[in-house]
């Protein structure tokens, strides 16, 4: 996953820009003054022109005659864009970001594990044991070089993702990337650590064993933990069926 940001000038200027946008700094309707922001970034208006373009591509900003470039309503925000799914999930998390992330994730997820279930090979099977060991050490130890949890767990439902067979599902990594990373820096420290980590063991062992119901029913009750915890961190009343 990667944004705008690092790729010189141009992507400093839409890099910075969208994420002012997305923390509420430059609210729907506020107008941005060319001129301003050439300034500000010691730019020139030719890559400040460039960086509008880009923010008028993913429904961010728009212009109109005597009103200028102006920050658009968020229904027209082109919010699955990588770049605004990153810009969303920066410094401090968005909650409704955190937790609409957590539904779609109970629709998408345990149909995906059935379907790995169903389809995995070997080869597939293995990386996500993998992921699931990584996951382990990412936990069993304080040492410094010991894996980053949050880059361990995106692997694993990555290789879930990817062991469906479904080049669509497959993508779904470009809203679970940058969202899960917000999630865990929220939610990270009201985590049952060995609930979180068997849940994560007891999906791959029905994959392994081929039950698609079974993979189901468990990756349902991991996206409800991952649920409940998110809701925990946010102050919020969990309901559960």
């Amino acid at each position: 996953m990667s944004t705008f940001g690092g790729r010189g000038l141009h992507g400093q200027v839409v890099n910075e820009l969208g994420a002012r946008i997305m923390r509420g700094e430059l609210p729907p309707g506020s107008t941005l003054d060319p001129e301003l922001v050439a300034r500000e970034f010691e730019v020139s208006r030719t890559v400040v022109r460039e960086a509008i373009k880009v923010l008028a591509a993913k429904g961010l900003v728009g212009a109109r005659p005597r009103l200028g470039t102006y920050v658009t309503e968020r229904a027209h925000w082109q919010l699955l864009d990588a770049d605004v799914m990153a810009w969303r999930a920066t410094d401090e998390p968005d909650p409704r970001l955190v937790i609409e992330l957590d539904e779609v994730r109970l629709i998408i997820e345990p149909s995906a594990a059935r379907m790995a279930a169903e389809r995995r090979s070997d080869e597939q099977l293995e990386r996500i044991r993998a992921a699931c060991d990584l996951l382990d050490r990412s936990y069993a130890s304080e040492e410094p070089d010991r894996p980053d949890h949050t880059a361990a767990d995106l692997e694993f439902h990555r290789a879930v993702l990817a062991a469906t067979g479904n080049e669509l599902l497959e993508h779904f990594e470009v809203v679970l990337a940058p969202a899960l990373q917000a999630r865990d820096r929220l939610a990270h420290r009201h985590l049952t650590t060995l609930d979180f980590l068997d849940g994560h063991r007891s999906v791959l062992d029905a994959i392994a064993a081929a039950d698609p119901d079974l993979a189901h029913d468990r990756m349902r009750a991991l996206m409800e933990l991952s649920a409940t915890d998110s809701a925990e961190a946010l102050g919020l009343r969990v309901r559960r069926k």
